[in-house]
C-alpha cells in the first residue's frame, strides 16, 4: 500500500509557487515597462510588448536561497533592415534615457536587463527582447544574439503550446525545476525550456504527484540513459530549431547523474512503510521546503545511555584543559557527497542511508592532534551489536585514513540518538575537547523509546 502523502505535496507545491507579493511586482515592472517603451519608441503600438517564459507560461517557481525570479518581455520594435546588435544596443539606449532603469541596464547577449533591488524572496529582473518580423517562412519573429545575428522565434505560439499541456503538466514542470534548483549547480542546469519540452514527451499518468514524479524520473531517465551526447529537442513550434543545440556534453553528463539518483530516491520514497522516512526522502530530492512528518514521541528523542564510551584514561592520556585552544565541530548530511546540507547538533531526524561529514575547527597556540569518539546509545544498536564508544582518528566513507584529520565521516544506521566528539591531543594531554555534537536518527519500523 502506497503511503499517503498528498497532503504535503499541496504544501510544497503552495510553497514554490509564486506569492501575490511576487505576482504584483512583476506586474508593477512589466506595466511601468510597457507604457514607457509605448511613448518613447517609435511605431510601437499596444500589443507590441507580451509576455514570454515561465511566468507566461505558468511554469514559474521560486528561487532557492539566493536566486533570482524574472520575467520576459518581447518587445516587437526591430526594423528588417536592423542588425541584431543595433536592436539590443536601440533598446538598452531607450531604457537609458530613463532615470528609473540608468544604472539598472545590463546588456546581455539575447536581450537587455533591467536589474531591480533584491527583495525577501531573492533577486528580481526583467529580460527584455527585441524582435522584428522574421524572414523565415515558418517562424513569426527574429530574435537577437549579440554578435551572432538573428534566429528565428515563436514566442505566442510556445506560450499556447504549454497552456495546453494541461495543469498536471505545468505542476509537474514547477516541481522539476525546483528539483533542478536544488541538485543541480546553476552553471550546469538544463534549461527551463528544455526540461519542458522533455517533460511534456513522458509525463507519466498517475493520480497523485509522489507516483507521477518517480515515474516521469524513470521515463526520462530511461530516455536520455540511451544517449553519450545530448540528443535533438526540437521546439514543439518550430520545429527546426533544436532546443539542446547549447547543452555542453558535462552539463548533459550531469543531469544524467541527478536523474538516476532521482530515480533511486524516488523509488525509496515512493515505496516507504513509514511517513516520516517517506517525507525525508523526498525532501532529499526537492529541498526542505517539502514538508517534515515527525512520528508524535521522535521528537522528544533523546541520548540514551552512554556507559560504554571509552575513558579518556584507557588511552593513557588525561585531561588538563588549556583555555587557549578551542575545538568545535560542525556537520553536513546529505545522500551524496556533493549535495550537503547543514545540520545543526540535536535538530532534525536523518535517516538511513544519509552520509554525514564532520568538521572540526582547532584553534591554539601550538600544533595538537585531533581524535574522534563516535558514540551510539539505544537499543537498535545494542540488540544488533553495534554500540560504538572508542576513540579513533578521522577516517573516510570506506572507513580509510581521512586526508583531513580535522574532517570525519560516518553514515546513518542505527535510530537513536548518537554522540560525536572531537579531541585535541598532545603527548598525552587531552587540552580542549568540543562540545557533544548530537545525531538524531530513525530507521523506518524501528522505535528508539523502551
Amino acid at each position: 500500500m502506497i503511503l499517503d502523502v498528498s497532503s504535503e505535496f499541496e504544501k510544497f507545491h503552495a510553497a514554490i509557487c509564486l506569492t501575490q507579493t511576487q505576482v504584483d511586482r512583476i506586474e508593477s515592472a512589466r506595466t511601468a515597462l510597457e507604457a514607457y517603451l509605448l511613448n518613447n519608441v517609435d511605431h510601437l503600438m499596444p500589443g507590441d510588448i507580451t509576455l514570454q517564459g515561465s511566468y507566461a507560461n505558468g511554469t514559474a517557481v521560486k528561487p532557492v536561497a539566493g536566486g533570482e525570479y524574472d520575467v520576459d518581455l518581447i518587445v516587437h520594435s526591430a526594423g528588417s533592415r536592423d542588425t541584431a546588435d543595433d536592436a539590443l544596443e536601440d533598446l538598452a539606449g531607450v531604457l537609458l534615457q530613463h532615470g528609473t532603469y540608468k544604472g539598472k541596464i545590463k546588456e546581455k547577449t539575447p536581450c537587455v536587463r533591467v536589474e531591480y533591488a533584491d527583495d525577501y524572496i531573492g533577486g528580481f529582473h526583467v529580460d527584455l527582447v527585441p524582435v522584428r518580423d522574421s524572414t523565415d517562412s515558418d517562424a513569426p519573429l527574429d530574435a537577437p544574439r549579440r554578435g551572432k545575428g538573428w534566429h528565428p522565434t515563436a514566442p505566442d505560439e510556445y506560450t499556447t503550446w504549454c497552456a495546453n499541456q494541461g495543469d498536471e503538466f505545468r505542476r509537474t514542470v514547477r516541481m522539476l525545476k525546483r528539483w533542478r534548483d536544488e541538485q543541480q549547480d546553476v552553471r550546469h542546469g538544463i534549461k527551463s525550456i528544455v526540461l519542458q519540452v522533455l517533460v511534456a514527451q513522458h509525463l507519466a499518468t498517475a493520480d497523485n504527484d509522489a507516483e507521477r514524479l518517480r515515474d516521469t524520473f524513470e521515463a526520462l531517465h530511461t530516455y536520455l540513459s540511451g544517449f553519450a551526447s545530448p540528443p535533438v529537442v526540437s521546439n514543439p513550434v518550430l520545429l527546426d530549431e533544436n532546443l539542446t543545440a547549447r547543452w555542453d556534453q558535462e552539463s548533459f553528463d550531469d543531469f544524467k547523474k541527478a536523474l538516476a539518483a532521482a530515480v533511486e530516491v524516488s523509488r525509496a520514497a515512493v515505496a516507504a512503510q513509514d511517513k516520516t522516512e517517506a517525507c525525508e526522502s523526498w525532501r532529499t530530492l526537492l529541498g526542505d521546503t517539502f514538508p517534515e512528518y515527525v512520528v508524535k514521541g521522535l521528537g522528544a528523542m533523546t541520548v540514551a545511555d552512554v556507559s560504554h564510551a571509552q575513558p579518556v584514561n584507557t588511552r593513557g592520556w588525561y585531561e588538563l584543559n588549556d583555555p587557549r585552544f578551542e575545538l568545535a565541530v560542525t556537520c553536513s548530511e546529505g545522500r551524496n557527497t556533493k549535495k550537503m546540507s547543514n545540520y545543526p547538533s540535536d535538530s532534525r531526524l536523518l535517516f538511513a542511508g544519509k552520509k554525514l561529514r564532520f568538521r572540526a575547527t582547532l584553534e591554539g597556540p601550538s600544533a595538537a592532534e585531533v581524535w574522534w569518539r563516535v558514540t551510539n546509545t539505544g537499543k537498535h544498536a545494542r540488540d544488533f551489536d553495534g554500540l560504538r564508544g572508542s576513540f579513533q582518528r578521522a577516517h573516510d566513507l570506506r572507513k580509510k585514513p581521512s586526508a583531513d584529520p580535522l574532517t570525519h565521516w560516518e553514515s546513518t544506521a542505527y535510530t537513536g540518538s548518537h554522540v560525536v566528539e572531537a579531541f585535541a591531543v598532545i603527548g598525552d594531554r587531552v587540552v580542549a575537547m568540543s562540545e557533544p555534537f548530537i545525531v538524531r536518527i530513525h530507521r523506518a519500523g524501528v522505535s528508539w523509546a523502551w
